[in-house]
C-alpha cells in the first residue's frame, strides 16, 4: 500500500504476485478498500525523528506513528474480520525513552508516538507481532538519516539476535527486519509478542523458514527461563 503507485513501482519493481494499492494512513477514507480481504498486514511506516522536509504536510511522528497507525488499525479491525496477523515495525528504545541515547532520539516524540501506536495495536484484539529494530542499515536509502549519509551496510553482520525484552543495542539490517516481519506471520510462537531485533556477526538464518522458526522459539523459551 502506498500513496503513490508510481513511486512504489519504481522502488519495488514488478512481479507476478505483486499488487500495489493506493492508501494513505493519514486519510482514513482510503483505507477500508486497501485492507479488505487481506490475510495479514505488515506495517513499516515512519518518518524522521527530527524535523526535516519529510514533515511537510503534517508527516510528523505524532501524525504518522500514532494517529496514522491508529487509522490503519481501526480500518483493519472494522473491515476485515478474518485478519490473521498484523506485524508492526517500530523502534528500539520505545520502552527506554528516558535512557541514553534514546532520550536524544525522542526529543521530538518519535519513540513516544511509536509506543502509542504499539499500544493501539495491542489493545485492538487483532493478532499482532511487534518488531523493534535498532538503527537501520542497508538500503533502500530513501531517508535523510545517518545510514544514508554513511552508506551503512551490514556486510558480514548477517546473523540475527532476537529478544522479547526491549534491551538490545546496535544496528539492524533492513534486510533482516523485513525477513523477520515475513517469517513472524505464520508462527504461532510470535503471536501477540514484541521482539527486539539486531544484527550480529555471522551468516544468520537468511530466508530459511526452519531456522527462523527455531530462532523465534528459542528466544521465547529463553525468556521463560
Amino acid at each position: 500500500m502506498s500513496r503513490s503507485k508510481e513511486k512504489a513501482a519504481q522502488l519495488l519493481g514488478s512481479a507476478p504476485n505483486l499488487e500495489i494499492v493506493i492508501g494513505d494512513i493519514l486519510q482514513p477514507s482510503t483505507l477500508p478498500a486497501a485492507v479488505e480481504g487481506v490475510d495479514a498486514i505488515c506495517a513499516a511506516t515512519g518518518t524522521t525523528a527530527f524535523p526535516s522536509a519529510r514533515w511537510k504536510d503534517g508527516n510528523n511522528p505524532e501524525s504518522v506513528d500514532y494517529k496514522g497507525m491508529k487509522n490503519l488499525i481501526d480500518a483493519a479491525k472494522h473491515n476485515n474480520k478474518n485478519l490473521q496477523r498484523f506485524v508492526l515495525t517500530t523502534s528500539a528504545g520505545v520502552e527506554r525513552q528516558d535512557e541514553f541515547p534514546w532520550k536524544i532520539l525522542n526529543l521530538f516524540g518519535v519513540l513516544k508516538y511509536k509506543r502509542m501506536g504499539e499500544i493501539e495495536l495491542q489493545q485492538s484484539g487483532i493478532p499482532y507481532t511487534l518488531v523493534r529494530p535498532g538503527r537501520l542499515t542497508d538500503g533502500p536509502y530513501t531517508s535523510y538519516d545517518l545510514n544514508t549519509l554513511l552508506g551503512g551496510i551490514a556486510g558480514s553482520r548477517q546473523d540475527v539476535e532476537l529478544s522479547v525484552k526491549e534491551n538490545l543495542m546496535g544496528e539492524a539490517s533492513r534486510i533482516v527486519v523485513a525477513e523477520a516481519m515475513l517469517q513472524a506471520l505464520g508462527l504461532e510462537v510470535a503471536e501477540n509478542k514484541a521482539f527486539s531485533v539486531s544484527s550480529k556477526e555471522g551468516d544468520g538464518p537468511g530466508t530459511d523458514a526452519g531456522k527462523w522458526k527455531e530462532l523465534f522459539e528459542q528466544t521465547v523459551l529463553l525468556a521463560k527461563g
